[in-house]
């Protein structure tokens, strides 16, 4: 779960950083500094450019889904299922290949948005 969770504060980073070469201090004006309203932030700045780039729009909107499955990953809670430890959340389990599989694709959207920056 640490390598997920680092992968997604890397992913933000690289969202922030491109939010503010789209617009210097746009962050400033969000009230909560939330994953989701950086997401949003960032896929509202992207499409109101002057000519936005079909990949920078996808990436935009990546991150966007992937910080629904990041909340569900940080807000799971220790159980078993199938009496196997996991983490639970809203009734579904984490397994070790899911979280590793998360983790990697929070990297490739970083990836991504870091070639549109």
């Amino acid at each position: 779960m640490g390598r997920a969770v680092w992968a997604f504060a890397a992913l933000e980073a690289v969202a922030i950083r491109l939010c503010e070469r789209l617009q210097p201090g746009s962050l400033d004006l969000l009230e909560e500094r939330t994953a989701g309203r950086v997401a949003d932030k960032l896929l509202s700045l992207t499409l109101k450019e002057d000519s936005p780039k079909a990949a920078r729009i996808a990436a935009a909107r990546r991150f966007q889904a992937l910080v629904r499955s990041r909340n569900n990953l940080l807000h799971s809670k220790p159980g078993l299922a199938r009496e196997y430890p996991r983490l639970l959340r809203d009734g579904d389990a984490w397994s070790q290949a899911e979280i590793e599989a998360i983790a990697a694709a929070f990297q490739d959207c970083a990836a991504l948005l870091e070639t549109e920056d």
